[in-house]
Formats: C-alpha cells, sequence, structure tokens
C-alpha cells in the first residue's frame, strides 16, 4: 500500500503537516511530523488531508475513506492504458468545460493546453487541484518541475498514468489548497487553473494566504478565476437569480475585488485575459472539437488578441489570469 520509499527526494524535503506545517519524515511506512500526526503513502503517493477539516469537495472523504480500508481503492496502477485513460475520458467535461461535453468517451488524444508562463528551465511549480494532471503534463513540457496537489487520489493515479503515457515524470500528492501540505519558500512558481472559483470567498482567502506561504520571496503565481462581468457570466448569475453558491458551485469575482485581494494575500497583482464565452477554453483543444465550438475558441482567441491592445475589451472577458509576486 505504501512504497514511501520511492518518494522523490527533494519532495520529500518539501512536504510539511498540513495541520501544524511541521516537517514531515518517513516512519516505518508512513509520514509523521514530530507532532504526531501520521499520514499514508498510497502506492507513492503521499495523502496529507487533514482529517478533520471541513470538506470543500465529497473527494475528501473518498479518499480519505480509501487510505482508512473503509472504502475499496481505485485503480492505483502506473501503466498507461492502450488509448485514452477511461478516467479521462469520463471526466473530460468536468475538468474542462462545456465544450468538452461531446467528447466524453471520444477523446482521441489527451487535451493537453498551452501553459502560458515562460519556459521552466527547472523551477519548481505546484499544480493546485491538478486531477488527472493537464496541467503538471504541461508544465513538465515546458520544463518546470512540476507536482501536481488534488484532494481526489483516484485522480491523482490517473495523473501518473497520463503523465507516463506522455513522457514526462511530474510528482503528485493527495492534499487540500487550504492547507498546503509543504514547507515555506517551497515553490517558484504557483499556478492552478478552475480550481478555486469553486470555492467559497473565505476559503479562496484561506488558500491565497498558503499560497503565498509555499512560494519563494520573488516568487510569482498564475491563477485562473471567474469574471463576474463576463458575458457568459452574467447569464448564469442571471439564471442562479438570489439563490446563494453552494457545494462546487462557480463564485464570481469582479475584476478589483481579485486585484485586492491577491495584492493584500499575496503581492503586486494584475490582470490578463484568458478567454471569452466561457471558462476553460482552450485554443490548443481546437482540433478535438466539434466545428460549432470551435467558432466560439475561435471569437475568444480574436478578442483575447484584441484586448491586449483595447484593455475595456478585457472588462467583459469570461475567465481572468492573476498573476501576483510575493
Amino acid at each position: 500500500m505504501t512504497d514511501a520509499n520511492t518518494l522523490d527526494p527533494w519532495l520529500l524535503s518539501h512536504l510539511a503537516c498540513p495541520v501544524d506545517k511541521l516537517p514531515l519524515s518517513l516512519a516505518g511506512e508512513e509520514l509523521a511530523c514530530s507532532q504526531g500526526h501520521k499520514y499514508q503513502v498510497a502506492h507513492g503517493v503521499p495523502v496529507l488531508l487533514a482529517p478533520d477539516a471541513p470538506a470543500t469537495h465529497p473527494a475528501i472523504h473518498q479518499t480519505l475513506d480509501e487510505v482508512a480500508g473503509t472504502r475499496p481503492m481505485q485503480s492505483h496502477s502506473t501503466e498507461p492504458v492502450a488509448e485514452i485513460d477511461p478516467v479521462v475520458q469520463i471526466i473530460v467535461a468536468a475538468t474542462s468545460g462545456y465544450l468538452y461535453r461531446p467528447l466524453l468517451g471520444k477523446l482521441k488524444r489527451y487535451p493537453i493546453p498551452e501553459l502560458r508562463l515562460p519556459a521552466g528551465g527547472g523551477k519548481h511549480l505546484l499544480d493546485i487541484g491538478c486531477n488527472w494532471g493537464r496541467w503538471s503534463v504541461a508544465a513538465s513540457q515546458k520544463g518546470y518541475r512540476a507536482i501536481g496537489m488534488d484532494p481526489d487520489l483516484g485522480a491523482i493515479f490517473a495523473a501518473r498514468r497520463v503523465a507516463k503515457s506522455l513522457s514526462v515524470s511530474p510528482n503528485f500528492v493527495v492534499g487540500d489548497a487550504r492547507a498546503l501540505p509543504f514547507s515555506n519558500d517551497a515553490f517558484d512558481v504557483v499556478f492552478s487553473f478552475g480550481v478555486l472559483q469553486h470555492l467559497s470567498k473565505p476559503d479562496v482567502r484561506q488558500a491565497l494566504a498558503e499560497v503565498s506561504r509555499v512560494m519563494t520571496p520573488g516568487g510569482k503565481s498564475l491563477i485562473q478565476m471567474p469574471n463576474a462581468f463576463g458575458v457568459r457570466s452574467l447569464y448564469h448569475l442571471l439564471r442562479r437569480g438570489r439563490t446563494e453558491a453552494k457545494e462546487f458551485d462557480v463564485r464570481y469575482w469582479t475584476p478589483r475585488e481579485l486585484k485586492s485581494t491577491f495584492r493584500k494575500l499575496i503581492g503586486p497583482s494584475e490582470l490578463s485575459v484568458d478567454g471569452f464565452g466561457g471558462l476553460g477554453i482552450q485554443a490548443a483543444d481546437r482540433d478535438l472539437l466539434p466545428r460549432s465550438y470551435r467558432m466560439i475558441v475561435d471569437a475568444s482567441e480574436m478578442l483575447r488578441k484584441v484586448s491586449r491592445k483595447l484593455p475595456f475589451v478585457g472588462t467583459v472577458a469570461d475567465s481572468l489570469y492573476i498573476e501576483s509576486r510575493r
């Protein structure tokens, strides 16, 4: 079950207890801190979830049940399947957005997006909410030493298989964005896409404080968030009416709110446009989509380029990036 002795040395030296942030060391077949908190390593994956924290997603309870042995564990094989991993075939729309619904069960290749960061040069990058690993793979292909983190152990197992099939080797950890299981100043870059938008705003603020803690001084974060003034965002807000967002619903932020929050909790922050017409639209996946959806991708890319010269156009973008410096 554990296979703890195969952990990457850099990763092992930078893991920390999610409860008290103390260093973790191997204690037999577990990871433990000096205060006695112990964590399983499930087939080479550290599972570093604080058991008493309120869950933001059902996957947290599921993962804790799996490592406790009260629920059957999902396939932990590291061997890639012949074509596309079945886990990815099932969850591609849930992780990538509404444009990907026609691709359920029909993927011909993995939709690996373009990472809008410079070449990594061996820098350490944390991918928060990596799920099946698309952004961790993209970061590894760009020269980063990527560590993907997600609360879903089954998704992490799938991410390992996908990475191996694409000949890259990011490390993976099970963890919670609100209690990052890493030491202070561990990462040069922290990245997250399509994840923090699902958390309540107090939980996002807690996560951003954690992001700042694990970044090196002068390090950079690049985090995608939804714009409350986006055209499709406004449509969803109108449909929701006065109903409060709950569970894993998207929470929408105004640009001013984003800049003030990220500046306060991380450091100097600037907004840039990710896309128009929805969340998760990726030009790199255009060839996978039906023709009618390709038009949405093309329009999004055109407007994104226009917004560089005419910044006011970006005020109605649905998806924004916030780049912050600690």
